[in-house]
């Protein structure tokens, strides 16, 4: 009799389940669903039957039942709960938290709750307006990675203070990105934001980019002058990349007016005072360059109050499925495809070096939705295709000229996104930095 009511009992606990507004969801030890509730319906249009049964991995290769991350790979790879925030294909989006159910040390099911923003539901405030308790950050930083949540929330406390940062790592691990986060996330965030690759401009006319300059101040000059980037920058923020490209000369402008807070024009006599927020970042380490004399010592501890450095993707391999899927919604929609990725090709993502980092990535992403003649990305789109001998030179009626500029346009485009400057590509390619800015401004795609 105690049975028999124990079993009424369960019956009556799974229906009202089914009806719970949260979504609930259970993986076994090997992403097969065993069980979810009614909430799926208004997640993803999708029934519990249609669900119940199925591999996670189905619901990642069908854009009709998709959702653009998850953190149900990390949850079992680090036996550990996470939460994470969501996009369906529908367009709801959610808060989803994982929690792994333990047993003799191994996953035995993922109970996961899935909750989507509030509606037809009164919320009853009696004396108080009721607001989220939260935003959703730049995909880019909803990280699996202890170390970079923890730049991240020093990113997010000295973008309220009015502090000097240099963000370090590696070239392509997002360092301009992290700065659009502390402006964005700070009060100026409705000022304007700027940036500066100080490796891509000729070093004469750096000062005048970053000061500007008056009319005839020197040949070739505006007639009317120029404002530079810190006047037009005022009350918002100028992000200096590669910072230890500058010369001497200019460093000690740029320490002068970091400490005075004004600066004279090219060619002027007028201080200008103005208000704005520098961020360095660079991929150099800047201690050794001070100690061998390429870079002063008092603009660099003037800079370096915080340092935020980026791991490498090899570092925080975690992140590729975020950013992965991340890259297939915005390629997807910007050639209006439908592209998605089988799991064996995203642990084939998750193994690569990834020297390149997240550019490469987001590179590699693109290139394989535009090329891929498959609906389903496979390994084989990531690889290097062989070429036959009859593909080497494709015979057509261009003549030596255009074959020519095809080469140039393909190896500039190449060299230039490994090097990511036109002073490194004119070191790599042995010619002069003025050349390598012409074949930039003439080839490369934007």
């Amino acid at each position: 009799m105690v049975k028999k009511e124990m079993v009424e009992k369960i019956d009556n606990l799974m229906e009202i389940v089914d009806e719970l507004y949260d979504e609930i969801i259970i993986y076994d030890d090997c992403y097969n669903i065993v069980y979810v509730n009614k909430a799926c319906e208004r997640h993803y249009n999708v029934s519990q039957e249609e669900m119940i049964g199925r591999s996670f991995f189905d619901f990642i290769t069908h854009q009709e039942q998709s959702w653009d991350c998850s953190i149900l790979p990390v949850v079992y790879e680090n036996k550990k709960p996470y939460m994470a925030y969501q996009r369906t294909i529908n367009g709801n989006e959610l808060v989803t938290i994982a929690k792994p159910i333990i047993k003799d040390g191994k996953i035995k099911y993922v109970a996961m709750s899935v909750r989507d923003k509030i509606k037809d539901i009164t919320v009853y405030n009696p004396s108080y307006l009721c607001k989220n308790t939260y935003e959703e950050k730049d995909v880019y930083y909803k990280s699996y990675n202890e170390e970079m949540r923890k730049i991240i929330s020093l990113a997010e406390k000295i973008s309220k203070i009015n502090v000097s940062c240099i963000i370090t790592g590696e070239s392509g691990t997002g360092k301009t990105k992290l700065a659009k986060y502390i402006h964005a996330y700070g009060d100026r965030k409705n000022e304007v934001f700027m940036s500066i690759n100080c490796a891509n401009i000729p070093e004469n006319l750096v000062e005048s980019e970053l000061f500007g300059y008056e009319k005839g101040a020197f040949t070739g000059a505006n007639k009317e002058g120029k404002k530079g980037m810190f006047e037009i920058a005022d009350k918002g923020t100028v992000l200096l990349d590669e910072i230890g490209e500058l010369s001497l000369t200019v460093q000690a402008k740029l320490l002068h007016f970091l400490q005075e807070k004004r600066f004279k024009r090219v060619g002027g006599s007028e201080n200008i005072s103005v208000d704005v927020r520098v961020i360095a970042a660079t991929n150099k380490n800047l201690e050794e360059m001070v100690e061998s004399n390429k870079f002063r010592k008092d603009l660099y501890y003037r800079l370096n109050v915080v340092e935020l450095y980026l791991p490498p993707l090899r570092e925080r391999k975690e992140d590729i499925y975020t950013l992965v899927m991340m890259f297939l919604k915005e390629f997807n929609h910007k050639y209006s495809l439908n592209k998605k990725i089988s799991h064996e090709t995203f642990k084939f993502l998750e193994k690569e070096k990834w020297y390149g980092n997240i550019r490469e990535l987001r590179h590699k992403i693109e290139r394989a939705v535009i090329t891929s003649e498959r609906d389903i990305l496979e390994i084989e789109d990531f690889t290097k295709r062989k070429i036959k001998e009859k593909e080497k030179i494709e015979i057509s009626d261009k003549s030596y000229d255009e074959y020519l500029e095809e080469f140039n346009k393909q190896l500039i485009n190449e060299y230039y996104r490994k090097n990511n400057s036109s002073r490194k590509l004119a070191k790599t390619l042995r010619i002069s930095q003025t050349k390598a800015n012409n074949l930039i401004k003439k080839y490369v795609e934007n």
